[in-house]
């Protein structure tokens, strides 16, 4: 993962719209009915990424949407720089496009801002769109303090283990499976490192999706659930966190701060796991030559049993400068549909989101890598979504909040801090500012 934005963002979707269609007197081919009851504007403004995790998806709702809306030309802005710099002084010039790109990370603060509306209203009044088949705790990432629909999210993201097979079986260590726990593939990461000096974490630990994982896996919480107190300092915590800092501490398993991998560490070879969500198998399967054999397995457990992994996607939101909400609505929400999420799945961009997709013999057949492309799917019962926290102190993505915890992860892993010290010091800084708000 190369930062925790990217990992946020790589969920690349083959998108679509479902349409109505026309009757016909012999079921032939149905053609795309055209909506014209009312008078619409004549330009739709979309403000949106590009790359390849995204450009199908901007190509294809915009065809589809144009089929749909003949007489409305789509007016494609292509989004650059600081994201939410960027939509801040647009919608303090009452400039945003009707559309807008979202991540997990920028649901509350682009609510916060007033960037973005709440779409609960025009879902609750459409007849012809159901979240009752979403998954909920991907749903969890549409809504701020509990509540409304944000973004309109694009794949089940949820944060799965990629291994290199040749590099486990260069060093004689078992293959991961479902049923291996945190220890097994420690041990195996040891043994990994000795035969063949490849490390197994090739990034820095600091995204929140790796390290709350054995926060909770340990029985901790990263703040209590009336939002008031946090939690980095209990026992628990700081047994889930030692765990996890261990790997570079200890075992010397993850990538030391200064080694340079030379590119993608997991890519080049010189990490032998990668812990990430779906989109990215669709790169790496277009490497030609495949650099080595490569499959996904569910996260591993936890000494209780227990597993436990990060999940989070990209989506679309209405702005709040949207000219014509409805019409902003019918853009975006097809990305929920049956076919739309069959689509990002058959294209390796993403897993559905719909439940009914569940166990789609389509895409269980699809050809690998990876072989086990059902884990990513068996693996979204471990998800936990990113903890909220009220005020004005930042997230686990930006603000004082994630300053804190990196500082405390560098006291740790390069200062060579007691885990204690260092993330009791992040807490009570992180705790002084919840107090001060």
């Amino acid at each position: 993962m190369k930062s925790r934005l990217y990992c946020s963002l790589t969920a690349m979707v083959m998108f679509g719209l479902a349409l109505t269609a026309c009757s016909a007197p012999a079921p032939a081919a149905k053609a795309p009915e055209v909506v014209a009851t009312k008078v619409l504007p004549k330009e739709f403004r979309f403000g949106t990424l590009e790359g390849d995790f995204i450009n199908n998806v901007n190509r294809m709702i915009i065809e589809e949407f144009q089929a749909k809306y003949p007489g409305v030309e789509v007016k494609k802005e292509v989004l650059s720089g600081d994201l939410m710099q960027v939509l801040s002084a647009q919608a303090a010039a009452g400039s945003l496009a009707d559309v807008v790109f979202l991540a997990d990370l920028f649901v509350v603060p682009f609510a916060q801002a007033k960037i973005t509306i709440d779409m609960e209203p025009l879902a609750k009044a459409d007849p012809d769109f159901d979240l009752g088949g979403v998954y909920e705790n991907m749903l969890a990432l549409s809504k701020v303090e509990g509540k409304g629909l944000y973004m309109i999210p694009s794949s089940y993201d949820v944060v799965t283990m990629y291994y290199n097979q040749d590099l486990f079986a260069a060093a004689g260590a078992p293959l991961p499976t479902a049923a291996s726990t945190w220890k097994e593939i420690v041990d195996s990461c040891k043994l990994i490192l000795e035969k063949t000096k490849a490390y197994c974490i090739g990034n820095d630990g600091k995204w929140w999706a790796t390290y709350v994982p054995f926060i909770e896996g340990y029985g901790g919480k990263v703040l209590s659930a009336d939002g008031k107190k946090v939690l980095l300092s209990s026992s628990e915590s700081l047994a889930g966190l030692q765990a996890y800092t261990d790997m570079w501490t200890k075992d010397g398993i993850g990538k030391p701060a200064d080694f340079d991998c030379g590119g993608d560490c997991f890519t080049v070879g010189k990490a032998a796991l990668n812990f990430t969500i779906p989109g990215p198998m669709n790169a790496l399967r277009k490497l030609n030559p495949q650099p080595f054999k490569w499959d996904v397995e569910v996260i591993p457990s936890f000494p209780n049993g227990k597993k436990v992994t990060g999940m989070g996607t990209y989506g679309f939101g209405i702005s709040a400068n949207a000219k014509d909400p409805e019409l902003a609505w019918q853009f975006i929400k097809a990305l929920l549909s049956v076919k739309t999420q069959k689509a990002i799945a058959m294209d390796y961009s993403g897993m559905p989101l719909q439940k009914s997709l569940r166990k789609d013999a389509d895409i269980l057949a699809l050809a690998g890598p990876p072989d086990n492309i059902e884990a990513f799917m068996s693996n979204g019962e471990n998800g936990i979504t990113p903890q909220y926290f009220p005020g004005k102190c930042g997230s686990l993505y930006a603000g004082q909040i994630n300053t804190e915890i990196n500082d405390a992860f560098d006291a740790v892993v390069i200062s060579k801090k007691s885990v204690t010290e260092a993330f009791t010091t992040a807490n009570d800084n992180i705790q002084a500012c919840l107090d001060g708000n």
